[in-house]
């Protein structure tokens, strides 16, 4: 339970959650690619294995700093900033464990986003008629089990 009697949402049962989890599976085909150009750049000779981990680290180090530079200039500056890492990540090991521990905090906070208020509210406005009134007679089955309602036909809009 979090402040205010409400339940912490799950970050493991997001929708960024689950698109993280298809996107880092083994057989995902951009995965399988990654995997071969790293199992080819390994398996070469000694200054292949150099020449692709400099590569990787000035293509990293290119990003990051563009991102830098856009967090005060115009333009996606920590998309950049993550691509950067995420390119280390290939092949250094500090980078893949920070890429994975933003990820795991990215999943919490974007649970706890999709659970306020506002999003609720934004979501019930998106559905339409037809949405709205599915959530009214689920809220209406759900209080007749007497179990808690976030929404039904008996109350106002989420959040209220």
């Amino acid at each position: 339970m979090t402040e205010r009697g409400r339940v912490a949402p799950d970050p493991a049962e997001s929708e960024l959650a689950d698109e993280l989890r298809r996107g880092q599976d083994r057989s995902h085909p951009i995965r399988r690619r990654i995997e071969r150009f790293q199992a080819w750049s390994h398996k070469g000779t000694r200054l292949r294995r150099v020449m692709v981990r400099g590569s990787i680290a000035l293509i990293g180090f290119a990003l990051f700093i563009a991102g830098v530079a856009m967090l005060v200039l115009p333009g996606p500056g920590w998309v950049f900033i993550f691509l950067g890492i995420g390119a280390w990540s290939m092949e250094f090991d500090w980078a893949h464990r920070l890429n994975q521990w933003a990820l795991r905090k990215l999943s919490v906070v974007w649970a706890r986003w999709q659970a306020t208020p506002l999003m609720q509210w934004w979501r019930w406005c998106r559905s339409g008629p037809r949405g709205q009134a599915a959530d009214n007679i689920h809220g209406a089955q759900l209080q007749a089990r007497g179990e808690p309602v976030t929404f039904s036909a008996r109350n106002s809009f989420p959040g209220h």
